[in-house]
């Protein structure tokens, strides 16, 4: 009975041994994520700050604006969510074409939207894990306007810490984007070739 009771004992240390460790590894990880993804927007918002209030031309703003996107965005998990459904149909070369082109569309559209906070500065307030990745919430200090809140989700889920979603005073970029894209595609009869050449035209 003493021999069953200790057996019995030593498998509950083991078992809580193994809980404890396996538990403290996901605190770290999840720590660890927290800190990458801060780490991240803490870059992009300095490289953004610095461009937003230089006194270049808006040409060379803009492109520099599309670089820092271009870094830290992962478009195509971006183009395949506002895609929805149609993607489910697309071949792989449509795929390609339609991710090449959203990302010019979504760099020079956001890179402008940006441009607009001229003379503003993202702070970081706070980060929180989330079921896809990182929230990290910033606020945005302007002159003559009220300060925006900007959240920014971030994952690593295509191997690399990069942005996949923007919510810009509660407008949620991802959504709008399917919305919009939607509605293209269904004026182009569900033509997601046409819709990707179109994409590449938007200014």
């Amino acid at each position: 009975m003493r021999l069953v009771k200790r057996t019995f004992k030593n498998f509950f240390i083991l078992i809580s041994v193994i809980f404890f460790s396996t538990f403290c590894m996901l605190t770290v990880s999840q720590a660890l994520e927290k800190s990458e993804a801060e780490e991240l927007i803490k870059k992009i918002s300095l490289e953004v700050n610095n461009i937003i209030s230089s006194t270049r031309d808006e040409s060379v703003t803009i492109d520099e604006l599309e670089s820092v996107f271009k870094n830290y965005a992962d478009t195509n998990i971006m183009a395949l969510t506002t895609l929805g459904p149609a993607r489910r149909t697309a071949s792989s070369s449509q795929l390609e074409f339609f991710k090449d082109s959203f990302q010019i569309y979504f760099l020079n559209k956001y890179a402008r939207r940006f441009r607009e906070l001229r003379d503003g500065e993202i702070s970081i307030l706070s980060s929180r894990p989330i079921r896809s990745g990182v929230e990290v919430k910033t606020r945005v200090h302007l002159i003559d306007w009220a300060p925006l809140e900007v959240l920014w989700l971030v994952s690593d889920r295509s191997g690399e810490v990069k942005i996949f979603n923007i919510i810009i005073d509660g407008i949620n970029l991802l959504s709008s984007e399917r919305v919009e894209i939607g509605v293209m595609l269904e004026n182009r009869n569900g033509d997601i070739d046409l819709l990707s050449s179109s994409l590449r035209g938007i200014n």
